[in-house]
């Protein structure tokens, strides 16, 4: 598993024991993604760079590969688990 971050989100999940890193930022997203990917099937992404990179994160997920966006200092930008279950059964749960 590797995280895709920017700088202060990646300095805090080091923190927090996670060893596997990429620093990107808004123009170096893709390519980061991309190398990410020849070294893991699981990939963290965070919001904020997510939302600059959905062409190549519908790449690796059509290629077998688990990109999961989290929340970073800039928020979820929207319910971020709602929208994961949404995406894995295809449908949304409503009360």
């Amino acid at each position: 598993m590797f995280l895709v971050a920017d700088r202060l989100t990646v300095t805090g999940l080091r923190l927090g024991g996670l060893k596997d890193v990429f620093v990107a930022d808004k123009d170096t997203v893709g390519s980061v993604l991309l190398e990410a990917s020849d070294k893991a099937k699981i990939i963290l992404v965070s919001t904020s760079l997510a939302a600059g990179a959905q062409r190549e994160i519908s790449k690796l997920r059509k290629a077998n590969k688990v990109v999961i966006e989290i929340p970073d200092r800039s928020g979820a930008g929207q319910d971020f688990v709602s929208k994961m279950i949404k995406d894995v059964i295809g449908f949304e749960l409503k009360k």
